[in-house]
């Protein structure tokens, strides 16, 4: 979306997608986050979780690809930055999340690029809030 195209207060929620173990495991051999807690069932239970965990961060991966999913950053520049993060809940394998973003700020730039800021939290099936952020990008502007 152009930044015209978004005003304060817009709302946009995404599909839903179910995490898998696959995705657990492929994350973790490919940023080297070789850790128990994500990979074994057992390790994790000794810890009082009811089974392996998605690191954070990876939750934090897939909501934002549901959010390009979107088409909300179809004409995005750059993405600047992300403050407030805050993880709320787990994510096991089987949990299926998804997001709401709030555009919170807009500033233009010049005629072709404005900056857009949105609030978002993301959500497991159950509703129960697992992610909450800000989030600042650059995007086009309409010519």
């Amino acid at each position: 979306m152009y930044y015209e195209e978004l005003n304060q207060g817009d709302k946009i929620t995404t599909r839903r997608r179910v995490v898998t173990g696959t995705d657990i495991d492929t994350f973790a051999i490919m940023t080297g986050a070789i850790n128990p807690l994500f990979l074994e069932d057992a390790f994790a239970k000794k810890l009082g979780f009811k089974g392996r965990i998605a690191p954070g961060i990876l939750t934090l991966a897939l909501a934002t690809g549901l959010q390009y999913a979107t088409g909300l950053f179809d004409d995005i520049i750059a993405f600047l930055g992300i403050d407030k993060l805050k993880f709320l809940a787990t994510v096991n394998p089987g949990d299926t999340i998804w997001a709401e973003a709030e555009v919170i700020a807009k500033k233009e730039i010049d005629e072709e690029r404005g900056i857009v800021s949105f609030r978002w939290l993301a959500k497991n099936q159950e509703e129960r809030p697992v992610l909450e952020a800000e989030t600042t990008f650059m995007l086009k502007r309409k010519r």
